[in-house]
């Protein structure tokens, strides 16, 4: 708690803005993905929050002007300015992101990851646009095995470069639920796992 009260760990710098002009110095960040948040770590450390997604009803209170910005149209229906982001040029390391997608029924659906150590590094170059490619896929391992206390059931759930993932449904990260059958098909044992 000392450390958290320190100021040490300084909160991510927020960016969900469009621009149209990148500024003397900066360059334009386009997502491939349509709603979605990033982790951007600068050479000096600082991170930022950079984001596509809905305004909340938290920001609604705030200005006309935020609101008018939060929900850009998504890539591939609009110009690319409006869904850009300006950043400061210099090559900048993905810590995390989070994809949001809504399914037929209008239910929020979204993956989390971060990784401290860094997914891929990305440059930002003055003046340009840079495409900011997430792969939405999620790879999912299973493995059980007998031991001398009964069965281990194992499940990993990944990302990028196998970075650990979540999944979330209306806010609430799901249970991964497990069946384990016998020779003839019966189960065995089921249950659910928590993780992330």
């Amino acid at each position: 708690m000392k450390f958290l009260a320190s100021g040490v760990l300084k909160p991510p710098k927020s960016l969900h803005r469009p621009v149209k002009a990148a500024g003397t110095g900066r360059g334009k960040l386009l997502p491939t993905f349509k709603r979605g948040v990033v982790l951007l770590r600068n050479g000096r450390g600082v991170v930022f929050r950079v984001g596509w997604e809905p305004i909340t009803k938290a920001a609604k209170g705030r200005s006309s002007k935020i609101s008018k910005h939060v929900s850009p149209s998504p890539p591939g229906r609009g110009p690319g300015e409006l869904t850009a982001r300006s950043l400061e040029a210099g090559v900048y390391t993905l810590t995390g992101y989070r994809l949001i997608r809504r399914d037929k029924r209008g239910v929020t659906w979204f993956i989390s990851t971060t990784a401290p150590r860094g997914i891929r590094d990305l440059k930002v170059v003055a003046g340009k646009e840079e495409t900011m490619e997430i792969d939405p896929s999620i790879v999912v391992d299973c493995s059980a095995r007998r031991t001398k206390m009964g069965l281990r059931v194992t499940v990993t759930i990944s990302g990028e470069i196998e970075a650990g993932l979540s999944i979330y449904r209306n806010g609430s990260r799901i249970p991964i639920v497990y069946r384990v059958l016998g020779k003839q098909g019966q189960v065995v044992a089921t249950g659910k796992m928590e993780y992330g």
